[in-house]
């Protein structure tokens, strides 16, 4: 898996750097209909570079070589910088966002950043893709004794009760959300929770169909 997921890489880079120099007009002047066309096709590479990369993560994960980088990370940052991130996504379903901290300044956690951008950004994309427009999601963290507990929480779909148990498998997904995002992976939640593991802390959730969804996280504090 892990020399076939490499192999799928390196084309896909390839195609990534020739279609941002097309973007850019390095190759000359195109119609909007090209352009178009150029963005569905970036689109497309993105998604599948993506899906190689989970892949990888997976294989690494599966055979015990994963290995994170901890050291202190600034969450409060992280976060704000995920909620910029999507901003165009938040914007075209119009969400309401709020992200609330218990105190300021905030104290660091122990995590690789990369990784916990991943973990972190995985449930917020869940979280406005698997809300309707005109839905809120709430973000909070606080300080919980050698930890800190986050929360992101949704006014979405929910998952369907008997479904719970298997929510951080690898490629499940719910069987009521198919319609929202046809193209999911069923990666995201696997690869979330053994990032946050991973750094000491915990993932759980609490979810009612029709009503939403709430992640709550815990990472060990930087002393």
């Amino acid at each position: 898996m892990t020399l076939s997921s490499h192999q799928l890489r390196t084309p896909l880079s390839g195609i990534k750097w020739l279609l941002e120099l097309l973007q850019k007009s390095d190759a000359g002047n195109f119609s909007k209909k090209q352009r178009d066309y150029l963005e569905k096709i970036n689109f497309s590479n993105e998604r599948m570079i993506a899906l190689v990369n989970d892949l990888l993560e997976v294989s690494r994960i599966d055979q015990g070589e994963q290995k994170l980088y901890l050291q202190p990370t600034d969450l409060v940052m992280v976060i704000r910088g995920l909620i910029k991130d999507k901003q165009k996504q938040i914007a075209q379903k119009k969400l309401q966002v709020t992200f609330v901290t218990e105190q300021e300044p905030f104290p660091f956690v122990i995590t690789e950043v990369n990784k916990i951008k991943q973990a972190l950004g995985n449930l917020l994309s869940n979280a406005i893709t698997y809300t309707n427009p005109g839905g809120k999601i709430g973000i909070d963290v606080k300080v919980k004794d050698k930890h800190v507990l986050g929360t992101i929480s949704d006014t979405g779909v929910g998952i369907p009760k008997n479904e719970q148990k298997h929510i951080f498998d690898k490629f499940f997904r719910g069987t009521n959300v198919l319609s929202f995002e046809s193209t999911g992976t069923g990666l995201g939640l696997f690869i979330t929770r053994s990032f946050i593991e991973g750094s000491g802390g915990k993932i759980w959730f609490d979810s009612k169909l029709g009503e939403g969804t709430t992640f709550y996280f815990t990472l060990p504090i930087a002393k």
